[in-house]
Formats: structure tokens, C-alpha cells, sequence
């Protein structure tokens, strides 16, 4: 009995010494996280493009976008948007905190993530305008990037020249509800999603299979696939209200292809074109619009002078820079260069 006891003292210290020096082979490596929850909200890069407008657009849009605005609130516009971000108002509101409108109104309350994505925006940033918020201005101008489609100088000027004319989507027609003249009015009545084009509606207008539905209509002329791919990479880039100014401005190598024609491409030529052109102008070739520049239709058209009808049609005056390019392509005798 005696040996017993003394073989449980001395066994019993072993084994547990034993047991604290082994290991499982597994035991060493790093411990192997937990599935990520597919319901997890990822605030690691909120950005205003990506995030925070589809977030207002598909909750808020509808009441604070528009010619009247709920409570004169726009919050397509990113000076607005500041504003309300900045005095707390915007949380109050998306909160439902006392004192604040609930917004959405008479609907529910945003999720929590969303919520918290908004709040993670307004605190990170300085609200210094994107180049993208701006109302109708299009925000703060910034240099031109070449691998960023700008909403002022190429999307606005071909959709109004394309769609946005008399009997089809202008303010005073609106077919279908639908306006392509402004940006409110485009994000909103043809529902273009941010990031995210074959869900907008006007991507899926410019590109139906059926010539039937496909925008713009016929006899009009139809969109490029250059400018369909611009429309796309707009709005893949989060369809921002944005304007760029160059800072270069060649006026001494003005060439046909290089500048003249693309210009009429882009804000001329969907009126311009077709079985019926405005204005009885076609511009659809070299020899069309060398003709209305020797005449001076073309410039007195781009220059807003008294007696002409001013071009682009419902659009903003070409840039100083453009009308220079025009005005000493014509000097040099309208070259097809």
C-alpha cells in the first residue's frame, strides 16, 4: 500500500508535466479566423461616388432632388449635402433623433449599416466638393484626368444633343416622365444607379436590342459605341455631377479630326443629323460643316450671337478654349486635317 501511495507521487507530477509539453501539431500555427458574416457591414473605404449616393439615391433622391426639392433640401447638389452633413442635421434626421425630420419620411428607418456607412463618411470627411456633388454648376473645376469621364463636358452636352431636344425628353415634353437636361433631372427620372449601369435605366435604353426601343428614337441618329462606352464608364465611375477645365489650351494645332469634329459629335450632331435635322442644318460630314462655317452660321450658333440660335440647343456656351479651337480651324480655311 505504502509503495502505492509513493508510485501515485511520483506518476502523477510526471504526467502532468508531461501533458503540459504536448501539443497537438495544430496547436502552433495561427488560429484560423472565423468565416466572415455575409451580413457584415464594411465601412474600410467609404467613399461619396461609391457609397453615400446610391445610399440617398435609392432612399432620399426621390423627395430632395428635383426643380422643387422636400424642404428646398437637394442632396444630389454636394454644396447642400455639406451643409446638412456638417450641422448634424443629416445624422438627426437618418437617426430619427428628437428634434430632426425622420428620413426618410413615412418609411422606415435606414439600416443599421447604412447608418453607420453615412455617419463613417461625414465624420472622415473635410467636404472639400469632389469635383462631383455641385448643383447645376457641376461643382469646383478641376484639371482634366484622361482616364475620368466628366459629366459637364461630355455626358450633359450628348445627351441633350441626342435625347434632351423638342418632342422627346426635354423639360417642356418630359416622354415617358423622363428629362435628359440637367442632372437632377437625369439621375432621377432615368434612374441612373451609381456604379452601376446595366441597373440604370438609361443604359439600358441606349443599348436595347430591339431599334424599336432603343434611345435615341428612330429617324434619329443613333449613339456610338464610343459614346455608349462613355455613358457606361460615367457610370461605372459613380455618375458624378463633375467638371474638368484644361489647362492647355493648343490653339495652334487645331486639327478636323482631332478637335472640330469630335466637338460636333458630342453636343451638335444629335440634332444635327437625320431625315429631319433642327434647324434644316445637317453637320454630319467635313463639306456640311465647313459650309455652315464659311457662311458664319456655325460660329454665330456657338458664339450666342443675336440673330442665331444658339448651340448646343438647351445646353451651356461651348468653353472659351472651344470656340478658339473653331475659331482658327475656320482661319486657316477650314482644313479636313
Amino acid at each position: 500500500m505504502r509503495t502505492t501511495k509513493i508510485l501515485y507521487v511520483i506518476l502523477i507530477p510526471l504526467i502532468l508535466s508531461l501533458l503540459s509539453c504536448t501539443h497537438d501539431p495544430e496547436d502552433t500555427a495561427d488560429p484560423i479566423p472565423p468565416d466572415p458574416d455575409p451580413g457584415s457591414c464594411d465601412s474600410t473605404l467609404v467613399t461619396y461616388s461609391g457609397i453615400v449616393v446610391p445610399i440617398l439615391q435609392a432612399n432620399c433622391f426621390s423627395c430632395h432632388t428635383g426643380q422643387t426639392p422636400s424642404g428646398g433640401l437637394d442632396l444630389s447638389n454636394y454644396d447642400q449635402l455639406a451643409f446638412v452633413a456638417q450641422n448634424g442635421s443629416l445624422l438627426g434626421s437618418i437617426r430619427h433623433e428628437d428634434g430632426y425630420s425622420p428620413m426618410p419620411q413615412d418609411l422606415p428607418k435606414l439600416s443599421d449599416c447604412d447608418i453607420a456607412l453615412i455617419a463613417k463618411w461625414v465624420s472622415d470627411t473635410t467636404f472639400t466638393d469632389p469635383g462631383g456633388g455641385g448643383g447645376g454648376g457641376g461643382g469646383g473645376d478641376q484639371e482634366c484626368d484622361p482616364d475620368t469621364v466628366y459629366f459637364q463636358n461630355e455626358i450633359l452636352p450628348l445627351l441633350i444633343s441626342s435625347c434632351g431636344v423638342i418632342g422627346c425628353h426635354d423639360p417642356g415634353t418630359a416622354e415617358d416622365g423622363v428629362i435628359l437636361t440637367d442632372y437632377a433631372s437625369i439621375m432621377q427620372t432615368a434612374d441612373v444607379r451609381p456604379g452601376d449601369p446595366e441597373g440604370s435605366d438609361l443604359f439600358e435604353a441606349i443599348t436595347d436590342d430591339d431599334p424599336e426601343d432603343r434611345m435615341p428614337p428612330l429617324p434619329r441618329q443613333p449613339l456610338t459605341a464610343v459614346q455608349i462606352a462613355k455613358i457606361e464608364k460615367w457610370i461605372q465611375q459613380g455618375a458624378q455631377n463633375n467638371l474638368c477645365e484644361t489647362t492647355d489650351c493648343d490653339t495652334l494645332n487645331v486639327t478636323y479630326s482631332g478637335q472640330i469634329f469630335p466637338l460636333i459629335q458630342n453636343s451638335c450632331l444629335g440634332c444635327h443629323s437625320g431625315a429631319s435635322p433642327s434647324g434644316g442644318l445637317l453637320l454630319t460630314n467635313h463639306s456640311q460643316i465647313a459650309e455652315a462655317s464659311a457662311n458664319g452660321r456655325l460660329m454665330g450658333a456657338i458664339r450666342h450671337e443675336t440673330g442665331y440660335s444658339p448651340m448646343p440647343k438647351n445646353g451651356a456656351q461651348l468653353n472659351d478654349c472651344t470656340i478658339t479651337q473653331f475659331e482658327k480651324w475656320i482661319e486657316n480655311g477650314t482644313p479636313n486635317n
